[in-house]
C-alpha cells in the first residue's frame, strides 16, 4: 500500500518493487487450479478467475444456477474442468459461463462488513452475423442477498442485454455485511444459442471508483439509421443541439456529401427525420473553399445560431493539407451552414506539403474560450480561440486566428504549428480523438473521452486538470479479444438533463458507435457499423481525492493505469510485460515470468517488477498487507529474494536483497521517503 502525503503538483518518482528468484523450482501457484489448493488472496480484493477453483465457496466464490424462483449449486466436472447446472449448457468455468433455461449464476460471500466497489466486463466473445435473427445474445444482472432479502443492485434498469458479439463495462458500488453474497446472473434471453460469456467480476472493499457505470443501452439500430436517411454506416460523431423539449441530432457522412439532421430525446435520437434529403448539399461556400466538411460538434450561441466544427478532407496539400479542421456558422437552425473558412492544420511534413490527418473536433468552453481536440500525427492535441472573437467573425462570415497549445503555451499557429499531445503516448495504445469532450462543474476538470485502437482496444475516458494535460485514461469499454473491432472512434458527451456546448455536471452520458467487426467490404459495411449505444457515467470525486494506492486492488490490464507498470528486470534493462486474457496475468519472456493481482512469479533469470510512477510531489509511506511479503512453499523451492529501487537507488534494503524463506513471511516496516 502506498499512501501519499503533503502532496505537490508535478513531482517524478519512479518506484520500483522487485520480486527475484533465489533458485525457484516448480511451477507458479498465483491462482489455483482445480487440482490445488487455493493460495492466500489478498483480503481487500476478489477475482472471479483468479479464485476459480474446484470447490463450493473457496476463495469465497460459489458457482449456481437460477430457475427463477430457488438457487441451487451446481456440480463440478473434473474432465472439463468447469461447473455443471441441471440444464446441458448452463455451465461456468473459469473463463467464463453460459445460461440455458436456468440462468447460469457466479456468487461472491462477503468476508466481513464493508464498501466494496464492484468491476467487470461482460464480453459476448463468439461473432454472430446480425443478420441472424434467432441468436438474441445475453441478459446479465446483479443481485444482493442479505439476510432474507434479496434484491437487484445493477443496472438500474431491469438488465443489461449483451447483443451478439457486444459487450459492456458495470462500475458500481454497494455495501455489505459478512455474510452477505453477490449473485451475478447471465440470462438466456430468448435463445440459448451462442450464448457463451466472458465475465471476471472483481470486488474490491474500500476502493474509490473514479466513476460508475450504469448498463450500456442500445439508442440507434439500422432500422433507425434507415429512418435518419443514412445509407451507409456512423462516420462520425454525434451532434446534440436541444430544440425545446426534444433535441435535433446533427450527423455528416459519404466524405461530407451527405448530412442528416433528425430529432428525438435522449433515449431515442431518430424519432423523426427533419431532412427529407439528406444528399441535397446544406453548405453555402461564398469563399469558394476546397474540400469535403464533416459537422462533428456544434455550439448555440446566445442568439440561437449555430456554429459547426468541422473536419475536412480532400482539401488543397498546398494550403491547409489533404486534412484540416474548419468553422460553418447557421443562422436558419441548421437548414442550411455557410463555411467560413480553415481555422486547424497538422504541421507541414511532406515535400509537397501534404500533412496529418486533423480528426475529432469536439470542443470545451471555459474561461473564455473554445478549447478544440482533435488528433494530430496520432494522439490527442488542443487549440483555443476567445469565445467571442470566434463568434464576432462567424457573423461576418470568417474565422478569427486559434492557437495550439505546445511546450506550456499557446504561441503555435492553428494552421500547420506544433502540437504537444495532451494525452501521455503509450507503447501499446493510440488514443484517438474522433471523440467528445467537456467540462465538469462537479469535479472542475476538463474530460475527454475517444477510442483506442491496438493490443486492449476500446473506449477511454481521461481527466484534466488544466485543458493541455490528461492523466492516463481510464476505461469505459475494453478488449483484447482478438474477435473485437479494433476502433470504436465515434464518442459524443452529453450531460443526462441533455445540456451541451461542453459542460456537464456529475452524471453525464457518453454515446458510442460499436463496430461487431471490422467489414471486410462495402457490402458488409452497413450492417456492422450502425449500431449507436449511450451509457451513464457518475463521476465520484473520492475516486480522485484519494491518496491511498494499493498494488492489488488497483491492479489493471492496461499499463500504466493507476500510475502501475508490469515489468521484468534482466540486470540491466527494465522491460514491459504482456497481458494475457486467458489467465489474467502480465506475461514476461519466460514462461514463469508472471504478475497477477495478487502476487509476483520471477523466472529466467529475470525479476519481475511492479513500478509506481508519482502523480505529484511529496512524501509517501511503503507498506505491506497481510503484516509482511510472503513466500510460497513447495518441493524443491528455496525462497525468493526481494527490494525495492527508487529511480534506479536501492530504498530497501540499503544493498542487495532481502531473503524471504519457502513458505515463510518476512516482515516489513513501512518506509518513508521522498
Amino acid at each position: 500500500m502506498i499512501m501519499l502525503r503533503n502532496p505537490l503538483r508535478h513531482g517524478v518518482l519512479a518506484l520500483a518493487l522487485v520480486l527475484g528468484a533465489a533458485n525457484l523450482v516448480g511451477t507458479p501457484a498465483l491462482r489455483p487450479t482445480p487440482a490445488e489448493a487455493a493460495p492466500t488472496v489478498v483480503p481487500d480484493d476478489y477475482q472471479f478467475a483468479l479464485g476459480f477453483s474446484n470447490t463450493q465457496g473457496a476463495n469465497q466464490w460459489s458457482y449456481l444456477q437460477w430457475d427463477g424462483v430457488a438457487y441451487t449449486p451446481m456440480v463440478w466436472e473434473p474432465t472439463r474442468d468447469r461447473w455443471r447446472g441441471n440444464c446441458e449448457f448452463c455451465v461456468i468455468s473459469r473463463s467464463g459461463l453460459h445460461p440455458d433455461t436456468n440462468d447460469a449464476v457466479i456468487a461472491w460471500t462477503a468476508p466481513r462488513g464493508g464498501a466494496v466497489t464492484v468491476r467487470g466486463t461482460m464480453d459476448h466473445q463468439t461473432y454472430i452475423d446480425p443478420d441472424i435473427t434467432n441468436v438474441d445474445g445475453v441478459r446479465t444482472f446483479v443481485r444482493k442477498r442479505s439476510g432474507g432479502t434479496t434484491s437487484k443492485v445493477w443496472p438500474s434498469a431491469d438488465f443489461q442485454h449483451l447483443r451478439p458479439a457486444f459487450m459492456a463495462q458495470h462500475v458500481f458500488t454497494t455495501a455489505v455485511n459478512a455474510g452477505d453474497t453477490l449473485l451475478f446472473h447471465a440470462n438466456r434471453a430468448g435463445t440459448g444459442l451462442h450464448d457463451g460469456l466472458s465475465w471476471n467480476p472483481r470486488i474490491s472493499y474500500d476502493y474509490e471508483p473514479k466513476f460508475t457505470l450504469d448498463q450500456a443501452e442500445l439508442v440507434m439500430n439500422p432500422a433507425d439509421f434507415d429512418r435518419i436517411g443514412e445509407r451507409t454506416a456512423l462516420d462520425a460523431s454525434l451532434s446534440v443541439v436541444p430544440n425545446g423539449s426534444q433535441f435535433d441530432f446533427y450527423h455528416s457522412s459519404d466524405f461530407g456529401r451527405q448530412v442528416q439532421k433528425f430529432r428525438g430525446d435522449l433515449a431515442r435520437p431518430a424519432q423523426v427525420r427533419v431532412y427529407a434529403d439528406t444528399t441535397a448539399n446544406r453548405f453555402r461556400n461564398p469563399h469558394g473553399l476546397d474540400g469535403q466538411w464533416w459537422i462533428a460538434s456544434v455550439y448555440r450561441t446566445e442568439e440561437g445560431h449555430l456554429l459547426a466544427f468541422c473536419h475536412i478532407e480532400n482539401a488543397d496539400p498546398q494550403t491547409s493539407g489533404w486534412w484540416a479542421g474548419g468553422l460553418a456558422y447557421s443562422i436558419d437552425n441548421g437548414e442550411h451552414f455557410t463555411l467560413l473558412g480553415k481555422t486547424l492544420a497538422a504541421r507541414k511534413k511532406a515535400p509537397d506539403g501534404s500533412t496529418d490527418n486533423i480528426g475529432g473536433m469536439p470542443f470545451v468552453l471555459k474561461d473564455g474560450f473554445f478549447h478544440v481536440y482533435f488528433t494530430e500525427f496520432g494522439m490527442p492535441v488542443v487549440a483555443r480561440a476567445p469565445v467571442a472573437e470566434v463568434i464576432d467573425a462567424a457573423k461576418r462570415g470568417t474565422v478569427s486566428p486559434w492557437t495550439k497549445y505546445h511546450g506550456g503555451a499557446w504561441n503555435e499557429p492553428g494552421m500547420h504549428g506544433q502540437a504537444t499531445e495532451v494525452v501521455a503516448a503509450s507503447p501499446t495504445n493510440s488514443y484517438d480523438s474522433h471523440a467528445g469532450a467537456a467540462y465538469s462543474t462537479y469535479l472542475g476538470k476538463y474530460l475527454l473521452t475517444g477510442g483506442s485502437g491496438g493490443q486492449g482496444q476500446g473506449i477511454f475516458l481521461a481527466f484534466g486538470d488544466d485543458p493541455a494535460r490528461f492523466d492516463t485514461p481510464s476505461w469505459l469499454l475494453s478488449s483484447n479479444a482478438n474477435s473485437k473491432a479494433t476502433l470504436q472512434p465515434y464518442e459524443t458527451i452529453v450531460g443526462v438533463d441533455g445540456s451541451t456546448n461542453g459542460v456537464v455536471g456529475q452524471q453525464f452520458y457518453v454515446y458510442y458507435g460499436y463496430f461487431f467487426r471490422w467489414p471486410h467490404d462495402g457490402v458488409d459495411l452497413p450492417k456492422h457499423m450502425r449500431w449507436l449505444y449511450r451509457q451513464k457515467v457518475t463521476l465520484n470525486a473520492a475516486g480522485f481525492d484519494r491518496n491511498t494506492v494499493s498494488l492489488s486492488t488497483d491492479a489493471s490490464k492496461k499499463q500504466g493505469e493507476n500510475g502501475v507498470r508490469y515489468q521484468e528486470y534482466d540486470g540491466t534493462a527494465y522491460t514491459d510485460m504482456t497481458w494475457s486474457d486467458s489467465d489474467q496475468r502480465w506475461h514476461g519472456t519466460s514462461a514463469f515470468s508472471l504478475l497477477d493481482s495478487i502476487g509476483w512469479h520471477p523466472d529466467g533469470n529475470r525479476d519481475s517488477v511492479r513500478v509506481w510512477t508519482a502523480p505529484r510531489a511529496g512524501t509517501v509511506r511503503v507498506g505491506a498487507d497481510l503484516d509482511g511479503i510472503r513466500a510460497g512453499g513447495g518441493s524443491g523451492a528455496d525462497g525468493v529474494r526481494v527490494k525495492i529501487v527508487k529511480n534506479g537507488l536501492p530504498v530497501w534494503p540499503a544493498t542487495g536483497y532481502a531473503a524471504v524463506e519457502p513458505a515463510s513471511t518476512l516482515p516489513f516496516e513501512p518506509v518513508d521517503m521522498t
